[in-house]
Formats: structure tokens, sequence, C-alpha cells
């Protein structure tokens, strides 16, 4: 028993100071992230350019917002079925096979949504159809997050893990970069009837060549070292979803708070903001688009940068700034929209997405990995996030939509609810504590053990 698992040991240390092996295992990550968000953003952008007059022309110009919305966010409701099965999948058979299906599984719905005809060509089957295919992407990037997560944490070197983890959420700024770049292409060459006429289907169209190249990625990416470890150790449950409601309880409520946090701002800044400022500002789509571009360049910077700051001065500090920031922007981000000025506007959007990509979205891979054991490490981050994302992120936009008219136009309300959301999240954070010195292989051991709780010392909340 002893010389197996100074075998295993051995493996483990071997692949995660093997370079080649890392970086694939980030490239894999990374370009996989980008795809399944580059699909599953345009959605939403779509939805307010083209999808209320294609799919809902029959309704008027607010109800057929608000339906284009609600398709958006039916996504949401598969996410926590997606982040159940995929989770249970790859904490029983390993996170790389796992993520090959999900990529599979977006890039089949996505093609779909893109060859998808219109109310004007069959009816209300068309709006039902869309639906359905929505409901598959969301299933898809159900699973993506605690996969990719899991994978790229796992095959980090324990003083890295910020950083590598990073890479990966850096993916998900990307990718709706990519998808906002493409429109904002196809905007400046279409007019608006070609655009809502067939150049709405170009970008998921587009999709189906990156999704090659992403899929050859994941199949030459090594398995995480730490399950081919808990595997041979046979430390894998066999009832990963009974066992992880039952025994981490506590980090699964941490991770929805913390996580609700970052899904309300980002949800908000780049989902909302569109339909924000081009119906209550008076901007152009254009320019509502060159926002978003700026948010997301903004945050996939600030999440490179602060995810490798989190290895050297911890989560714990660097989250809770993020959710004081968000507060602290809550009103005075409508007072700078509203000003209709674009240099205002998108130095809002440069603020939000630093504030939400670098403080909150890039360290959750080590924050929220470093909570759960092996044994259903990619079930326990899946658990807690795709719940936050569904009942916070998804509802966002329809909630200030709501918000605002109901109060005939003024923000208030709406930026009252960002802070409660944002208050939970660092009441989460609290909880969680510190975690950058866990020994992931022993999070099990350590969480039983009895640690001093003072600052400094591995393992204890800082």
């Amino acid at each position: 028993m002893l010389s197996e698992e100074v075998k295993s040991m051995s493996v483990i240390a071997g692949a995660r100071s093997d370079p080649a092996v890392l970086r694939r295992a980030i490239a894999a990550g990374f370009v996989g992230t980008v795809i399944e968000w580059y699909d599953f953003i345009i959605f939403g952008t779509v939805s307010v350019i083209a999808f209320s007059k294609v799919f809902y022309p029959e309704q008027t110009p607010f109800i057929a917002l608000l339906l284009s919305l609600g398709t958006f966010a039916v996504g949401f409701v598969a996410r926590p079925v997606g982040g159940i099965f995929f989770g249970y999948l790859g904490d029983r058979i390993g996170r790389r096979y796992t993520l090959i299906v999900t990529l599979t599984v977006m890039g089949i719905a996505t093609l779909l949504i893109g060859l998808l005809p219109g109310y004007q060509s069959i009816g209300d089957a068309a709006p039902t159809l869309l639906i359905i295919l929505r409901l598959l992407q969301g299933f898809s990037l159900g699973g993506e997050f605690g996969g990719v997560a899991t994978l790229l944490i796992e095959h980090a070197p324990k003083d890295r893990r910020g950083a590598v983890g990073g890479w990966a959420q850096a993916g998900g700024f990307v990718g709706p970069l990519l998808g906002t770049g493409v429109i904002l292409i196809l905007r400046a060459t279409l007019s608006d009837a070609e655009l809502v006429s067939w150049g709405w289907r170009l970008p998921f169209l587009l999709s189906i060549l990156l999704i090659l190249v992403s899929a050859y990625i994941r199949t030459h990416v090594t398995e995480s070292p730490e399950f081919e470890r808990a595997r041979a150790e046979k430390e894998l449950s066999k009832q990963p979803i009974r066992s992880v409601l039952m025994e981490y309880p506590k980090e699964i409520f941490c991770v929805f708070g913390m996580h609700a946090g970052n899904a309300i701002l980002f949800y908000t800044g780049l989902i909302f903001a569109v339909a924000y400022i081009t119906r209550n500002v008076g901007l152009s789509q254009n320019k509502a688009l060159w926002a978003n571009a700026v948010f997301l360049l903004a945050a996939a910077i600030a999440c490179i940068l602060v995810a490798r700051l989190s290895d050297r001065v911890g989560r714990k500090p660097i989250y809770l700034t993020g959710t004081i920031l968000g507060m602290g922007m809550a009103f005075p981000l409508f007072w700078l929209l509203d000003t209709g000025s674009l240099p205002i506007v998108l130095i809002a959007s440069a603020i939000m997405g630093t504030i939400e990509g670098g403080f909150l979205y890039g360290i959750q891979p080590s924050y929220f990995g470093e909570l759960f054991p092996t044994k259903f490490r990619y079930l326990g981050m899946s658990l807690g996030y795709q719940a936050a994302t569904v009942l916070v992120g998804a509802t966002a936009p329809i909630i200030g939509l709501l918000l605002i008219e109901s109060a005939g136009g003024s923000t208030w309300g709406f930026s009252l609810y960002l802070i409660a959301i944002l208050v939970l999240a660092a009441v989460s954070v609290l909880i969680a504590g510190e975690t950058m010195h866990r020994d992931i292989g022993r999070v099990d051991k350590e969480r039983n053990e009895s640690v001093p709780a003072s600052i400094g010392a591995e393992g204890a909340p800082i």
C-alpha cells in the first residue's frame, strides 16, 4: 500500500513538473472556454439585436424584447442540470473525457441555431425549437466551469493555482469578445434589414471552425494527475452527489454566494447594459457593442493579472475587495451610462469589467476548487456555481428591465438589488476564509484536523 502511494505521488510530481503537460492543459482549458462562452454569449447579444424580430414579430416591441431576454434566460435553467450531470460524470470517469462531451453538445446546438428557420417560415415551431436548442446550450455550459477549473488547478503546482486557473477564466471573456467583434463587423458591413434577415446566423455558423480546433486540443490533453492519484488510491466516491451534499453543504453555499456577486455584475455589465444603453439612454447598438468589447477586454486583462496576484496575497482579500468595489459602483454605474457620452460609457464599462473579471471571476477556479476534495471537486463547484448562475445571473437582465420600467425609468431599485447580492457574496467570502495554502489532495484530512487559526498558518483562515 505504501509503495502504491509513493508511486502515485511520484506520478503527480512528474506530471506537474512537466511544463509541456501544463501548457497543454492550459490551452485545452482556455481555448475550450473561449468557444463555449462565444457560443453562449452571442445568443444573448443577438437576442437583443435580432431575435425579437425574427422569432417574436407578432408582439409589441417591449414584449418581444422581454421574450427574447426570457429565451436567453431559459438556457440558465438547464445549467444546474448540466452541472450535476457532468459533475457526476467528471468525478467518476475523469475531467478530460467529460469536457470533450460538453464541447460536442455545445457545438451541435449552436450550429443548429444558426440553421433554424424564423417565425415567418414555420410559425410557433421556430421559438419552440429555439428554446430547446438554448436548453442544450445551457446543459453543456453547466459542465464547463467545474470541469475546466478542476482540470487546470489539479495540473498546476501549489504556488501557481491562481495564475493557472485564471487562464481558464480569461477564456470566458475572450470568447464573448470574439463574438462581439464578429457582431460589430456584421453591423458595419450589413444593413439592419440584412442583419435581421440572415446576418444574425453567421456568428453561430462560424463557431463550427473554432469548435474543431478546440476539440483537437482537448483530445490531446492528459487527465488530471490528482484525479489519477485519487482513482489509483480508490478515493473516488461511488455516490458523489449524496456525499458532497451531506459533507460539504457550507462550501456549496459559499460558492453559491460568492458566484452570485460575480454573476450579477457580469450579466448586468454584458447583457443588460446593451438593452439599457439602447432603450433608455438612446445610444446606438453599435456603441453599446463597443461598450461590451471594452468591458470584456478590461475583464480579460484584469483576470490574468489579479489571478497571479492571488498566489501571493491570497484569495480572500481579493474577492472581498471585489465585492466592496462592486457595491461602490451600483449607483455610479447608471449615472455614468445616463450621460450618453460614449467616452464616459466606455470608462464605466472598463471599471465594471476590471472589478468583475479581476477581483471576482479570475480567482474562482483556485478559490472554489480549494474548498473541495478531489473525489467530488468537479461536482461541488458546479452545484454552487450553476445554482447562482440560474437564480441570479439569468434573472439579472429581466429583473433590471422590470424594476426600471416599474420605477418610470429610475435605476435606484436595481442598484439596491445589486448591493444586496454583493453583500451576500461578501458574507460568503468571510465564511469560506482563506484557502491558498491548502493541499488539494488532502482537503478532507485538513478539514478534520485541528489547525491553529493564526494568520499565515497553513490551511488556516486569514
